[in-house]
């Protein structure tokens, strides 16, 4: 009887710490860079993290028995939160330039075009019939890393602000967890209709 409790005792919520620490540790590197202003950004950051957990143990409340399905809503608030503390940074050095409004509107479009792909990715993932589209994925994280290493190596030697080029490099990075992230929204359901497909 003791081994049945212990096996329904739900465990879904064991998995969060792991998130508020990687978003708390984004949070402090998104509003130190630029090196202006952290405390009114830590300020905005830490709402918007706030918002975000309240979502998660919501979500816990609902499907805490339900683990497979939170941990996959759980992995998707993790990655968009990651998206969105890795893109701010970049995003705000170019507040002030005529890059601004282009990129801030540019990296709304890549969240939405990400959520509006997210069933067209998730089929990458889950269907057999997509393994070379799957293959390449890593190949693309491949790139942005060797790209970001090269644009951090370029932008090290101009006379930029010192941080722009790990911005570009995070922002380059968050723009690939949003499109890894969407897919972990869909229900069991619409999986298993994709695996079909």
């Amino acid at each position: 009887m003791v081994l049945q409790n212990n096996e329904m005792k739900p465990i879904a919520e064991k998995r969060i710490g792991f998130t508020i620490v990687l978003h708390l540790f984004l949070i402090l590197g998104a509003s130190a860079v630029p090196e202006d202003r952290f405390f009114f950004w830590l300020a905005i950051n830490l709402t918007f993290e706030a918002l975000l957990i309240f979502r998660v143990l919501t979500m816990w409340n609902r499907y805490k028995h339900d683990t497979e399905r939170y941990y996959s809503i759980q992995a998707y608030w993790m990655l968009i939160g990651f998206s969105v503390f890795t893109t701010l940074p970049f995003v705000r050095m170019s507040y002030g330039s005529v890059a601004f409004w282009p990129l801030l509107i540019g990296t709304l479009l890549l969240f939405l075009v990400g959520h509006l792909l997210k069933e067209k990715i998730g089929e990458v993932f889950v269907n057999p019939h997509k393994l070379k589209q799957l293959v390449m994925w890593p190949t693309a994280l491949a790139g942005i890393v060797l790209i970001g290493i090269a644009i951090m190596t370029v932008l090290r030697f101009q006379s930029v602000d010192e941080n722009v080029g790990i911005a570009a490099f995070l922002y380059m990075l968050g723009g690939f967890a949003i499109f890894v992230a969407t897919p972990f929204s869909l229900t069991r359901e619409r999986i298993e209709k994709l695996k079909g497909n």
